[in-house]
Formats: structure tokens, sequence, C-alpha cells
């Protein structure tokens, strides 16, 4: 096998170093692994989770309650791996792959076939007309692209609702989080993002390359977090809810999931996800099922806490100090 990495693509908004973002491999080079659960011990505050795979990175509690797992599923996706390339499947099993289908539509796909192919050349109508509106209410409901009866709600803002963003490469997305609930761990893939919150407090989790967490702490109402490209990330709302405005160096900013019905760790073959994270079959079929019917934004569950590492410490405000020193 022969695999190949443009870092000169358009796409990439990094470094040109390559840096790998493994969803598996071993939880740590001590073989520790993963982030203590237990958020009230003052050692797991401030503490930078270093690990092999980006679960690694995440606090197991808050991995459990986004996949809603078990803890100790949790954990084994954390840290129970031995090799960080290859995953060996067990002799005579086969391999099975889902069936064909067809590609899901997007909400503006509409809009795309109306306009030709994403990155064609203007007709000559919107060329004039399109661009002449420069405002856009990201803040009405019914305008809403997500919505969660008691998660709550997210409006995007990108160049087939605004099409004068196509010129900036710029995009906005308006979420409001009710009390306890969450937005699942993703990861952008073409752009990155400074969240600023405009309401309410909650607790945040980031992500970096070779699982290292880079930042556990809560954020409120006037404070902003800036969120480098492929680098993932958790939000929970507090008792008060979260609301926040996100802006992406993207016109039409990709994202990719690890919990919800368009995760990655669903898409995988169930044969794959068991060898890789050396799990049973149960624990895969929990991994890629329990949250099949979930959207981006997550309801709060009964098992929700947001006590314990979620503290803004200095060490924490060094940490944002770092991802800004990054992206630029």
């Amino acid at each position: 096998m022969v695999a190949m990495a443009d870092t000169s693509n358009p796409q990439n908004q990094n470094l040109r170093d390559y840096s790998s973002f493994p969803l598996a491999g071993p939880g740590s080079s001590s073989g520790g692994g993963g982030r203590r659960e237990e958020e009230g011990e003052e050692e797991s505050r401030g503490r930078r989770g270093v690990g092999n795979n980006i679960l690694a990175g995440f606090n197991t509690r808050t991995l459990a309650q986004s996949l809603d797992v078990e803890l100790e599923t949790a954990r084994r996706l954390q840290q129970n791996q031995h090799s960080r390339f290859f995953a060996r499947v067990e002799r005579g099993r086969r391999l099975s792959l889902p069936a064909p289908r067809s590609r899901s539509r997007s909400p503006y796909a509409g809009r795309q076939r109306q306009w030709g192919r994403e990155d064609s050349a203007e007709n000559g109508v919107e060329e004039h007309v399109c661009p002449m509106r420069v405002k856009h209410n990201a803040d009405n409901p019914e305008d809403a692209d997500v919505y969660v009866r008691d998660g709550g709600r997210m409006n995007i803002v990108n160049r087939y609702k605004l099409p004068a963003l196509k010129y900036l490469g710029l995009g906005a997305e308006r979420v409001i989080l009710r009390p306890r609930a969450s937005f699942v761990p993703s990861w952008r893939m073409n752009a990155h993002a400074i969240m600023y919150v405009t309401r309410g407090e909650g607790r945040i989790e980031v992500v970096g390359d070779e699982g290292r967490s880079v930042f556990d702490g809560r954020v409120k109402e006037g404070q902003f977090i800036v969120i480098p490209q492929f680098y993932a990330v958790v939000k929970q709302a507090g008792e008060d809810g979260l609301e926040y405005i996100t802006f992406t160096t993207s016109d039409n900013s990709y994202r990719s999931t690890l919990a919800g019905r368009q995760s990655v760790l669903k898409a995988m073959p169930e044969e794959v996800l068991r060898a890789a994270y050396r799990i049973d079959q149960n624990e895969a079929r929990q991994v890629m099922r329990n949250r099949e019917h979930d959207t981006l934004i997550l309801p709060p569950s009964s098992s929700s806490s947001l006590s314990g590492s979620g503290r803004y410490n200095q060490d924490q405000q060094q940490n944002v100090t770092s991802l800004l020193v990054q992206v630029a």
C-alpha cells in the first residue's frame, strides 16, 4: 500500500509540515493512555493528555456521554490498541462492506444544481444581483439548518445563503445550546474557526494531532477561542445554556464528526472497528448505532456532568494563546 499526502493542497490551511490525526493507536507512549474520567480529581485538572489517537485526548466521561456508551467502552477506545498503523482482523473473518447507496442530499443541493458546479463561473445573474445582498440574519429560528428539541439549533451562513461570502472566503455558524446540551465531537476539514461566546457558559475540549489535549476549560460570555483546522472539539453547555457564533476561514466549511448519524466511526466496517480498538461485537455496535439517530446537537442526558476539570485557569489561558500562535 502506498499513501500520499498533498500538504500544498489549497484546502490545507495549516503549516506545510505533515501532521497525522489518527483515530486509533496506542493511548500513550507510556502505555497509560486516555484522560482521567474522574473530573473532580485535582490531578486531572489542567493536565495535558497525550496519546496517539484523537479519542485519547478527550476526557473519558465526555467521550462516553458523546457516544452514549459505558465508561469502560470509552476507556478501551482510548487506550486499548497496541499497533499504531495496523489492525489485524481475525483469521477466517470476512470483511463486510455496506452496500452502495446514493449520496445523501445536501440541504443546498438544489441551489448547487441551479448554479451548476460549485466552483463554476457565474452565469451573469448571480454575478451582479446576488453579491448586492451583504446582510443575512443568522439568528432567525425559521432559517435553522439543525433543530433538536431540548438540544438547541444551529444556523449556517455560507456561500449558498450569502453568495458575497465566496469573494471573502469566510463563513459563520450561529449555535444555541439548551442547558446541559452538547455539540458532537467533530473537526473541520478545510477551515480554521473562531468561536465567540455571546451568552451563557459551558465547557470546551480541544484535541490536536497525536491525541494531544490542547484545551479543556470553561468559557463564558465575551470570551473566544480559536480552533485550528483538523483539531477535534466538543462543546457542552452549562446550566444556563451556551450561545455562540463561529467564524470560519472558508465560505463552505466541511465537518467530520465522531458521533451522530454521520459519524466516521459509524461508517467503518464493524470488523475494522473491532480490530482497531480491540473491542467486542456488542461494544462495536454500541459505538456505531447508539447515536445513529442524533444530529450535530445532542440533548442533555441524565448522566451529564460539567463539574470538575473544566476550570478556566491560567494554564488554560496559555493554551488559548498557543492556539492563536498556531493559526498565525
